[in-house]
């Protein structure tokens, strides 16, 4: 069961916008912190339970390009929603280019402001689930022994058992077992599904899962 429950961050140096936020944030139930800077929001001990921020462009300090910049590197950042009184088309491009979930223009419809931190915050939603199946996705690989690991990766290139077994210098027989530990610990239920986690977990150690099994991709198959 998803327990997360997403807070809303509100950056604006404009006290009454905050509360303005704050207050249609609340119509629909979205619990919200409130700060006058950029700054100060990245210092929030809070971060890791915000699923959406709107921030003001123009402000003392950063501003919300700013943090757009700070966020970029942070592979688990938030969607952020900016806002401005001065916006244009090239002010907009600009921070779609630096990242931003979405541009509104002050002053904005209360609904067209809920319905963009609602697709920001499934979005946020989506993103820390897919974390947390890639997590133990992770942790079932690890419980795999190197040998295990060696055949694990043998057969997602596409090698037969008996190719793997000529290669480890093992029984056909041992491989077989192998391959039965590594379904079972990786809870595959069959060779696409182990396909598919090996590249996952090939993606998230920034390599290129096109790279790593070259049997699949020359058109090579699987016994």
């Amino acid at each position: 069961m998803d327990t997360h429950h997403p807070l809303v961050a509100v950056v604006d140096d404009d006290p009454a916008l905050r509360d303005l936020v704050k207050h249609v944030l609340g119509t629909v139930g979205h619990d919200a912190l409130s700060h006058g800077t950029v700054e100060d929001f990245l210092e929030d001990e809070r971060l890791d339970q915000v699923g959406c921020v709107i921030c003001d462009v123009r402000m003392p300090g950063l501003g919300g390009l700013g943090l757009l910049n700070r966020l970029a590197e942070d592979p688990y950042a938030p969607p952020v929603i900016l806002l401005t009184a001065h916006g244009d088309a090239q002010m907009a491009v600009r921070a779609l280019r630096a990242g931003a979930f979405e541009f509104l223009e002050k002053p904005f419809r209360d609904q067209d402001l809920l319905d963009v931190v609602q697709r920001a915050v499934e979005l946020d939603s989506k993103r820390r689930k897919q974390r947390a199946a890639l997590n133990d996705l992770q942790q079932r690989h690890e419980t795999l022994t190197p040998r295990e690991r060696q055949v694990f990766r043998l057969v997602v290139e596409g090698s037969s058992n008996r190719q793997i077994a000529d290669q480890m210098e093992l029984s056909q027989k041992t491989v077989e077992v192998h391959r039965a530990h590594v379904m079972s610990k990786m809870f595959a239920g069959s060779l696409a599904g182990l396909v598919r986690m090996a590249v996952a977990l090939e993606v998230a150690a920034g390599e290129d899962p096109l790279e790593s099994l070259p049997s699949l991709t020359s058109g090579g198959g699987a016994r």
